[in-house]
């Protein structure tokens, strides 16, 4: 029998801000989005504190000093440290994971049962490795099927008695009935704001209910997507673990300004900055892209300016990964779309047509990338991945940072990702040596 399990860190952001902190330990912490603007992650005692998600934080921040709330920008390198170092604990337990966000996966637990190793004592494993090994706080949901071990876990995290896992194969068919009849419909996995409505309308108010439907007048009414989210949750598996991710088919990298921005050379330190990241990405996915385009909005709330929302992009005679050719092209659209006394708010660069490397067919005729220019790019990702993102960059990049950088006022130390930032334990002592 499929058996799968569903590993997600609780309150995520939070809890890894919370991981080099001790003091922070029973402090409600709540995390902003870009350019300190909405909460974006909240640990459970800010919850209790009646703190929402997306509120912002200029409307709770005399609160937040009233109620000594710690407030933390996103750490976005951080966070992604220590989530590989938590899909990689998880993955040593189990036979596969599946990765579904930055913070939770699909883990395998099929055959487990077989070999003699209970399954709840499995997640129970999992969740005390992760948190010593990590020290992130994480919710277990163990079922056969993807969508009941979503619930599970919604379940696990809500339910103090759980205490943090909970198995459907443990439950009798009377309490996996009353489960599901406890929580709305909405808290099923793919079930959105506009399935809701509908579904209420048609008396299906419950998580129960919608197991009980008929798939196939759910498929009728609401496509197979739907059909199927009900007939996982009748137990039947239909969405299998991916373990091999489909290739993307566009790699866009955009940021909106802390201040509105109207120099062209600060717009133009801002797309060769994400030019930069474009083709790193690239390089590391082993692809090549055959468009290049950027991204030139101004603010649409502000109604008294005038305003640009352009996408322009350029086609390339020949597929290419190297950053030197990306910022080129972006630079040349940046040139034709960019206008004077223009108020912008937000800038990006995207590659489209992205496909594997090695599926290209070469022509005899045609241009293709120099080995120079690749050696040069793979000499810098390599620098960069030993030394620190950016410790080599193109020039250009550094044009009015101050200006058009993302501000991130209350950012922590990079614990994992930079030396300086290493935590330290107590004075450094010169010892005197006996010899």
């Amino acid at each position: 029998m499929q058996v799968f399990a569903l590993v997600d860190g609780n309150s995520f952001f939070a809890s890894c801000e919370k991981v080099f902190r001790p003091d922070l330990t029973d402090r409600p912490v709540i995390v902003l989005s870009n350019n300190d603007g909405c909460v974006v992650a909240r640990s459970k005692e800010a919850k209790k504190l009646g703190i929402k998600m997306c509120q912002p934080y200029f409307q709770i921040e005399e609160f937040c000093i009233r109620e000594n709330v710690a407030v933390f920008s996103s750490n976005y390198e951080l966070y992604a440290n220590l989530s590989g170092r938590m899909m990689s604990t998880i993955a040593s337990q189990v036979d596969c994971i599946d990765p579904y966000s930055i913070d939770e996966c699909f883990a395998n637990m099929s055959g487990y049962e077989g070999l003699g190793t209970d399954l709840t004592q499995l997640g129970f494993r999992i969740k005390d490795k992760v948190f010593k090994d990590v020290g992130i706080p994480t919710c277990v949901g163990i079922a056969p099927t993807k969508t009941l071990a979503k619930y599970c876990n919604h379940l696990a995290k809500h339910y103090g008695g759980l205490k943090g896992v909970c198995n459907w194969l443990d439950l009798t068919p009377q309490r996996q009935a009353k489960a599901l009849a406890c929580e709305p419909v909405s808290e099923i996995w793919g079930v959105g704001r506009r399935y809701t409505e509908h579904l209420e309308k048609m008396g299906i108010r419950t998580a129960l209910d919608l197991a009980r439907a008929d798939a196939e007048a759910i498929r009728n009414r609401f496509g197979i997507t739907l059909s199927m989210t009900v007939r996982e949750l009748q137990g039947t598996s239909c969405i299998p673990l991916e373990l091999v991710k489909p290739k993307r088919q566009q790699i866009m990298r955009s940021r909106s300004f802390s201040h509105l921005v109207c120099d062209k050379d600060d717009l133009l330190g801002a797309i060769t900055f994400h030019a930069q990241e474009c083709g790193r990405t690239l390089r590391r996915e082993g692809t090549v892209a055959h468009t290049v385009g950027i991204v030139l909005n101004t603010n649409p709330f502000r109604l008294q300016d005038v305003q640009q929302q352009a996408y322009p992009c350029v086609g390339l005679p020949y597929p290419i990964s190297d950053t030197n050719t990306i910022i080129h092209c972006a630079r040349r659209l940046l040139n034709q779309s960019y206008r004077r006394d223009f108020l912008y708010k937000r800038t990006g660069v995207y590659v489209g047509e992205v496909v594997p490397k090695g599926a290209v067919t070469k022509d005899l005729f045609e241009e293709t990338e120099t080995e120079q220019q690749q050696i040069i790019c793979e000499l810098m990702d390599s620098i960069n991945t030993r030394y620190g993102k950016n410790t080599l960059c193109f020039a250009a990049s550094k044009l009015g940072k101050g200006t058009w950088e993302m501000s991130r006022a209350r950012l922590s130390p990079g614990y994992t990702t930079c030396w300086k930032d290493l935590p330290r334990v107590g004075p450094l002592l010169e010892e005197t040596v006996p010899f």
